[in-house]
């Protein structure tokens, strides 16, 4: 027993184990058990929230950023609480190709309607062929077309503004990369529905006895490397209450100092993924083939087509009519046994200046192939997430099964760092190869796209004596920093070739194919894993023979002559000879000439009658623009680039790095007592493709008010441990 005149408190020295016996000791049990949940659900809550806006910034400052797919999209508008999005989804894209021998007209029509009840300015970004020459652009709003004009970007931009400040219909045009273009349409009035019309020209592919031509509608999220610049530099936009921690609406990106334009190439996201009932982005698409020649077959890889024939004419259509955009349409098709091109000449006159296009086929030669030095570059990044890191792995398992024991190889992965396999190339043992084959199947997705260090790895080599050195990267190519990856391959190349493998339902064909370019190879493009193993074989058959070097051609009349690629680049198996050229006389023989490893070879062409082709012109300075920015790559100073470039895109009504199409209406449409938002783009992701939640449009108040909730719940559990301290903690003594 114990007296009340001898009650006092005695703090435990231990929070499990009593000194003295306890005045109630089921109570003390049940709170000591309550504290530690509630507290461990508070630092939860805490630390996901914390986690949640920590990766938010993280990925707006650029740290490791990636940039997710941009394709034709929805409008995105905030709430007037800034509490949730609203979007204007795109009533329907419509694309039809018309194919006339070598050349391809398209039309591209992307229609959107403002569904809020605000004046909105839409921004928008959609890829496009890295080859297109776009020539045209108008905007329909209602019954009015307002017809685009080519400008130097900086009066385009101006003229715009000015449009858009005095509450006209305007529109703007850009191209923010040679397969990414941005629009941004202002005063557009609640419920109105805008139509934007896109046309451009290309030269479609020959290539192993097929043609082809590809239409992207999604490309693979890219990373920005390098350090953010001062956030004076985000704000492009009168609209400056934070997105998503960002300053800019269109863009989720920050600018960075490798990567200026990082927040212009960086749009929003979709969550959701498209059903048949819920479409993301639908789009019908038609073609029509007139090559002149009978077709054995016509195909598409990845989507379901339908088509129809009128003697040399044939008709293609999805056979769903229209699809989801998230995964680029390829269209292949093959001539009748017998009647493949071996040469082809088609030409146009444009104010008294002939134009011509050259297409010719190589004679194909054998030859013992040599002993090579294989290098295998595999991009491990968080953007080859879901099927694409299954195609990589596939394909270089199935690289590695070709190489013989007289062959050299090793094996770089990267993400955010670089691992090479061995310390240097090794022979292609079975020890090393099982080794090697250990290694590839083991390799996930995740981090950022460092490439710089990999292709470093890669070319810093040479080939020893009696080797041929192949380097063969196989990536997205899902960067934001290409020119100077392009001037790191242009700078350490040596006696090595690169060979681009894309993967994935979109990758950078812009990347892969000039990343080809300067490394004196050729590209591959895996969209699905079932299509590894044919289309690894047909890159096999061109390394394994001998490449068509120093060619030359010469022109009739060969005066005041202008060709491009002004340098031809060497062929490989299967490849044609594609060349444009501007001259004044389109008369006579071309000798066309080459070397191979073991001979010489040369060719001539008689001139009869040429097919004339509307956009021949067209292609031929598209392919000057290219040449001279190229020449940024090689050291030319960019303010002689870029004027020699405004000169030729000027003369041409092109789109170009320093021209822009801009539309104004000349009637006022907002009343000035109306505000105007901007309304950024909504995307979708490519198909089989990881989520990319980063890119997922949430206002910055969502993550902030998860962090205080979160902070809320663990100062409520410490204090709730306070108080129950001095119930729990301390006993009576008598």
């Amino acid at each position: 027993m114990f007296g009340l005149s001898k009650l006092r408190l005695k703090r435990h020295s231990h929070p499990v184990f009593v000194e003295d016996e306890p005045l109630a000791p089921k109570p003390v049990r049940r709170v000591r058990l309550r504290f530690p949940l509630l507290l461990m659900l508070s630092l939860l809550l805490a630390g996901w929230s914390y986690h949640r806006a920590h990766a938010e910034t993280h990925h707006a400052m650029n740290e490791q950023v990636v940039l997710d797919a941009v394709e034709a999209g929805q409008l995105l508008l905030k709430s007037e609480d800034d509490s949730h999005f609203i979007t204007a989804v795109t009533q329907a894209s419509k694309v039809h190709i018309k194919v006339s021998g070598m050349v391809a007209h398209v039309s591209l029509e992307q229609t959107f309607r403002n569904h809020s009840q605000h004046w909105v300015e839409g921004v928008y970004a959609f890829p496009l062929p890295d080859k297109a020459a776009v020539n045209r652009m108008q905007m329909v709003i209602g019954e009015r077309v307002i017809e685009g004009t080519i400008k130097e970007k900086a009066e385009a931009k101006k003229i715009y503004n000015k449009a858009k400040s005095q509450g006209k219909k305007a529109g703007l045009v850009k191209q923010q990369r040679p397969n990414l273009f941005t629009t941004k349409i202002a005063n557009i009035s609640p419920n109105e529905t805008i139509t934007v019309k896109l046309e451009y020209i290309e030269s479609i592919t020959y290539d192993q006895g097929r043609f082809s031509l590809r239409f992207p509608m999604t490309i693979t999220p890219r990373y920005m490397p390098g350090s953010p610049l001062p956030i004076e530099d985000h704000l492009q936009f009168d609209d400056r209450r934070p997105l998503h921690f960002t300053s800019s609406a269109l863009g989720w990106a920050m600018n960075t100092d490798q990567v200026p334009d990082a927040n212009e190439i960086s749009p929003w996201m979709s969550p959701d993924l498209p059903t048949e009932t819920n479409p993301i982005n639908p789009i019908t698409l038609t073609a029509e083939l007139d090559m002149g020649m009978p077709l054995q077959s016509i195909e598409s890889a990845y989507h379901n087509i339908t088509s129809s024939r009128q003697g040399n004419n044939y008709q293609v259509r999805l056979s769903e009519g229209s699809v989801s955009m998230t995964q680029d349409f390829s269209l292949t098709w093959q001539p009748v046994i017998g009647n493949a091109p071996k040469a082809a000449i088609f030409s146009e006159q444009v104010k008294s200046e002939d134009y011509a296009l050259l297409m010719m086929v190589p004679p194909v030669t054998k030859t013992s192939p040599l002993a090579k030095e294989a290098i295998y570059i595999i991009d491990t990044s968080g953007s080859m997430d879901g099927v694409s890191i299954r195609q990589a792995r596939d394909s270089l398992l199935y690289a590695l099964d070709q190489l013989g024991p007289q062959d050299r190889f090793n094996v770089i992965a990267f993400n955010s760092t670089t691992d090479m396999l061995f310390g240097r190339a090794v022979p292609a043992s079975k020890d090393n190869l099982k080794q090697a084959r250990r290694y590839v199947s083991r390799l996930q997705s995740g981090g950022g796209t460092e490439m710089l260090p990999a292709l470093h790895a890669a070319l810093k080599d040479r080939a020893p004596e009696g080797f041929v050195r192949q380097v063969m990267f196989i990536t997205d190519g899902a960067v934001g920093n290409e020119t100077a990856l392009f001037e790191s391959i242009h700078q350490q190349l040596g006696n090595s070739r690169l060979f681009t493998v894309g993967i994935g339902s979109a990758p950078n064909s812009y990347f892969m194919r000039k990343a080809a370019q300067f490394g004196r190879g050729s590209f591959t493009h895996i969209g699905r894993v079932s299509e590894v193993r044919q289309k690894m074989t047909e890159l096999f058959t061109k390394l394994n023979n001998p490449v068509i070097s120093n060619i030359s051609v010469r022109w009739p009349n060969s005066k005041n002559i202008e060709t491009y690629p002004s340098r031809i680049p060497d062929l490989y198996h299967g490849e044609p000879l594609l060349v444009t050229a501007k001259l004044s006389d389109l008369q006579g023989d071309i000798v066309i000439s080459g070397q191979t490893a073991d001979e010489n070879w040369q060719q001539t062409i008689t001139i009869d009658a040429v097919q004339q082709h509307s956009g021949v012109a067209t292609l031929w300075a598209r392919e000057k623009i290219a040449s001279l920015l190229d020449e940024k790559i090689t050291g030319r100073d960019e303010s002689a680039v870029r004027k020699d470039v405004l000169s030729v895109a000027l003369t041409h009504q092109l789109l170009s790095p320093y021209t822009s199409f801009v539309a104004v209406e000349k009637i006022v449409s907002r009343p000035a007592d109306k505000k105007q938002n901007t309304a950024p783009v909504l995307n979708a992701r490519p198909e089989g493709q990881g989520p990319q939640s980063f890119a997922y449009p949430q206002t910055a108040t969502g993550a902030m008010q998860s962090l205080l909730w979160g902070l809320l719940f663990l100062i409520t559990a410490f204090a709730f441990r306070f108080c129950s301290h001095k119930e729990a903690e301390y006993e009576l003594v008598g």
